[in-house]
């Protein structure tokens, strides 16, 4: 089969695929934004659907009703890899865009990704995202996840002009590397996208990011559904980072770094502080009022959160700001436990399946 990938200024047949389960609020919204392309062949669509509980496969089959152009899956496993996979074998094209159920497309992105695949001869295309909420919730979730001391000093988070990255994502696929390689390991939990990419570049491939492709994300709206893709991200970058060392881009040190310097400044301090209540004498009182001042630690961490909430408060709004006070910590925590329990390899926590490159 050859690859249509564009060498000329006609525009080549176009693929969008989305894997679903339990998107019910916002993948309507991720489908009206592909066929709201502005690309002139048209996009076709594959939607590969989770089992889910909340109406979603009704709002796709409904909308596949309706567009000759739109492909419906449906597939029996949990692991939402198994539907991509299943999606991307589906697609007939050359060029693939995949779609997260959560966000929408700028009207320009299909143009622009062919002219980049073009440009750049990527096997996978990394695009600009921004998460964005309509409730204070959602706002000040998508305002800690930006700011450099939420988790915009992220390595793995592309950034800047046009370069190759090591992300871990991939919004724009070309079919055949991806198919060369063997597609998603299905065997593996966590970080399939950071492996997948590897082997691309193990096989001479490159990944590049192409920031004048955009979208919008919107993050998780509920507090569970938070915990778990944080502690999940943080899980398999633990796990990655501790099986391969070498690679430096795999460690983010701030969410890990602030869970261990309060946890163990607030414990040593207040060790002291108990000891100084106790009435220590001599050295054990100097000791006491050494760890007693340990609690500096957390004290400093909780000003630090105070005073960026204010900051967002001024300029996104009180309820936004005031949600941000709760959010920049828990994703601090969430995500470095995560990290944490993935790189000492916890009993029960880090499963993912580890491949040897080598």
């Amino acid at each position: 089969m050859t690859d249509p990938t564009p060498t000329t200024h006609v525009l080549p047949p176009i693929t969008a695929i989305l894997v679903v389960r339990d998107d019910v609020t916002t993948v309507e919204a991720a489908i009206a934004s592909v066929r709201a392309q502005d690309y002139a062949p048209g996009v076709d669509i594959v939607v590969a659907i989770a089992p889910s509980s909340d109406g979603t496969a009704d709002v796709v089959r409904a909308l596949a009703a309706s567009d000759a152009r739109l492909t419906m899956l449906e597939f029996s496993s949990t692991s939402l890899v198994v539907g991509l996979n299943e999606a991307i074998a589906a697609a007939r094209t050359a060029v693939i865009i995949r779609v997260d159920p959560r966000s929408v497309l700028a009207p320009d992105f299909a143009v622009n990704a062919v002219r980049a695949m073009e440009r750049t001869d990527a096997a996978a295309l990394v695009a600009r995202t921004t998460p964005v909420g309509r409730t204070p919730f959602v706002r000040a979730v998508a305002t800690a996840q930006q700011h450099r001391l939420g988790l915009g000093g992220d390595p793995l988070t592309p950034r800047g002009p046009e370069a190759q990255t090591q992300s871990a994502q991939a919004h724009v696929i070309r079919r055949r590397s991806f198919i060369d390689i063997g597609l998603y390991n299905e065997e593996i939990r966590h970080g399939q996208g950071w492996e997948l990419n590897e082997r691309l570049r193990e096989a001479g491939n490159t990944v590049w990011f192409a920031p004048d492709l955009t979208l919008e994300y919107t993050p998780p709206t509920r507090v569970v559904q938070l915990t778990r893709s944080l502690f999940a991200e943080g899980l398999w970058r633990g796990e990655f980072a501790r099986a391969f060392p070498e690679e430096k881009v795999l460690r983010f040190a701030l969410p890990p770094v602030i869970v261990l310097t309060t946890i163990i400044g607030f414990i040593l301090g207040a060790i002291g502080f108990f000891g100084g209540v106790a009435g220590a004498l001599g050295p054990a009182a100097v000791v006491s009022l050494v760890l007693f001042a340990l609690l500096v630690v957390p004290l400093a961490y909780v000003v630090v959160v105070l005073v960026l909430a204010v900051s967002v408060m001024v300029r996104s709004g009180f309820r936004t700001g005031l949600w941000f006070a709760a959010v920049l910590p828990f994703i601090h925590f969430s995500w470095g436990f995560g990290f944490i329990a993935g790189f000492v390899n916890l009993e029960g926590a880090a499963d993912t399946v580890i491949v040897d490159f080598d």
